[in-house]
């Protein structure tokens, strides 16, 4: 019999049209699975953007506000401690004020940052019945610690009606950042100090603080105009205040798709809880 003669075996493979086809198809899928993913990340991160600075405004709003309604509080035994002299104004405030200091009263260093104002805000904190100077742990300052009754003041002196003053403006960081700032009185040991400040950041990214000045007015509130504003260095003003409308705008933290950062404002109105007596008395 003769030898069989089998078929040639046929090879199969990827031409170099094919292969360059699919590589094509591939790097388009690639492609387009990138851009998902960085749309889906940038969404993910405006929207956390958008929370946090919503949690910054609202806290920064807190403290401002938390400050006003209890400005003007003192504890019955230094409001009725004998001999005081006339009660200074619970707050005081200062339009476009930046680098203010304290000086028995709030006075301004130059321009605040974009035309912010300053607010000054004296109020007292709870002590221990032994030893008024040392803080029972109710009450606390913008620092966030524990405020006591009274300060600690030089022998023979008469005690403040204030244990604290708190003065709230806007500074910026090392970095260029604005931020929302809080001088407070220091403190030796838990004892609070009647004449000297330090200064701590409440909040980073507050770019602007409005305060507009309240009194009544026939059962309304009448605000402090243009004119009014400019005599603010009049205390008599500044007794009679009792609500203080708060706007605070705040920029984020990244910028957003059009590279502009976003920006939101906060703002609310505080009735003061602790009106000064010389309101309805003669100081």
């Amino acid at each position: 019999m003769g030898d069989t003669v089998k078929p040639a075996r046929r090879h199969h493979g990827f031409t170099l049209t094919g292969t360059m086809v699919g590589v094509a198809l591939g790097m388009t899928a690639m492609l387009a699975a990138f851009a998902t993913w960085q749309v889906m990340r940038d969404a993910y991160a405006s929207v956390a953007d958008s929370i946090e600075l919503e949690e910054r405004g609202q806290r920064a709003l807190a403290i401002v506000a938390h400050a006003v309604r209890q400005a003007g509080w003192v504890p019955a035994q230094v409001a009725l401690a004998a001999a005081h002299p006339a009660p200074v104004a619970p707050m005081e405030g200062r339009d476009d004020c930046g680098a203010p200091y304290i000086d028995g009263t709030l006075h301004c260093g130059r321009s605040g940052f974009r035309g912010s104002d300053a607010l000054l805000v004296r109020f007292s904190g709870s002590g221990r019945v032994v030893d008024p100077t040392m803080a029972d742990g109710t009450m606390t300052d913008c620092s966030g610690y524990p405020l006591p009754a009274k300060a600690v003041v030089a022998t023979d002196a008469l005690p403040p009606h204030h244990a604290a003053t708190n003065l709230f403006y806007i500074g910026t960081g090392s970095d260029g950042v604005p931020q929302l700032l809080c001088r407070y009185p220091r403190r030796v040991g838990s004892r609070v100090q009647s004449t000297t400040y330090t200064s701590g950041t409440l909040v980073r990214g507050v770019e602007s603080m409005q305060l507009r000045f309240g009194m009544d007015n026939d059962g309304g509130v009448e605000f402090l105009d243009e004119q009014a504003a400019a005599a603010q260095q009049d205390d008599a003003i500044w007794h009679r205040v009792n609500v203080v409308q708060i706007t605070l705008v705040l920029r984020g933290q990244r910028p957003t798709t059009d590279r502009e950062t976003r920006r939101r404002v906060f703002a609310t109105t505080v009735r003061l809880r602790n009106p000064s007596p010389c309101r309805v008395a003669t100081c």
